[in-house]
């Protein structure tokens, strides 16, 4: 554990307060000032230090977690990420690290599986997808930024289930946890991050017309903002 003072951290004032928090933690980690396998203060000690309530503290250790930044120890505490060499391998092999490959992955499946689900969706089905578009708007909209990444996986498990194709479901099962750790990582990018709400309601209404080719042609439109996201934050992590 670092017994080192903290510099470089402030009272949040304004502004998203999970916003701010997250900014803050990220920079502890870059700085250096927390690094691989070191535990970060408890949560009673970064409430004081961040003045933000208990439920703050913890939704942004819950993206950072799914961002594959921290890890919770239970009974132990939060630990800046670090991995022995077979079980980094083992992730790897379970959740591609190359975002490029996790987007191809999910045009082969999300396109086919709406166009599929215009088509073959049941009101079941309609009313899963709804719930879980007005469930990402709400925690979108309260900061809860890893109940807005559920409900997001949630959306589009519910349009491949609507496909009523079970090799489509289980390969999106599959790719859940990568596509959970794809969605957390843009969020970290708090500045500049684009919520992209507009094509899945476009999504869904194309669904539920039975409008094959639109819901296709939605879907697109998403992953190629989703894309084009992905690029930009890797065209800056590597400046």
């Amino acid at each position: 554990m670092s017994s080192q003072p903290l510099t470089g951290i402030k009272p949040i004032q304004g502004r998203k307060l999970v916003d701010e928090v997250l900014d803050q933690l990220q920079a502890l980690i870059q700085s250096g000032q927390y690094r691989s396998g070191e535990k970060l203060p408890p949560e009673p000690e970064l409430m004081k230090l961040l003045s933000v309530g208990r439920s703050t503290v913890r939704e942004a250790v819950k993206i950072l977690v799914h961002a594959g930044l921290l890890e919770v120890r239970q009974g132990d505490g939060t630990y800046v990420r670090s991995m022995s060499g077979a079980m980094a391998t083992l992730q790897t092999a379970l959740i591609p690290q190359n975002d490029g490959q996790m987007l191809e992955m999910r045009r082969i499946l999300e396109i086919e599986a709406a166009g599929l689900a215009a088509l073959r969706r049941t009101e079941h089905d309609l009313q899963a997808m709804r719930d879980s578009l007005d469930r990402r708007s709400e925690a979108l909209r309260d900061g809860k930024y890893s109940a807005y990444v559920e409900a997001d996986i949630a959306f589009h498990l519910a349009v491949a289930e609507a496909s009523h194709n079970d090799v489509f479901l289980a390969f999106y099962k599959m790719i859940a946890s990568g596509l959970r750790e794809l969605l957390s990582q843009l969020i970290l990018d708090t500045s500049r991050y684009q919520d992209n709400t507009i094509y899945h309601e476009a999504i869904y209404m194309a669904i539920k017309a039975g409008d094959s080719e639109g819901a296709r042609k939605y879907t697109v439109q998403n992953l190629d903002t989703v894309a084009a996201a992905t690029h930009t934050q890797a065209d800056r992590d590597n400046k």
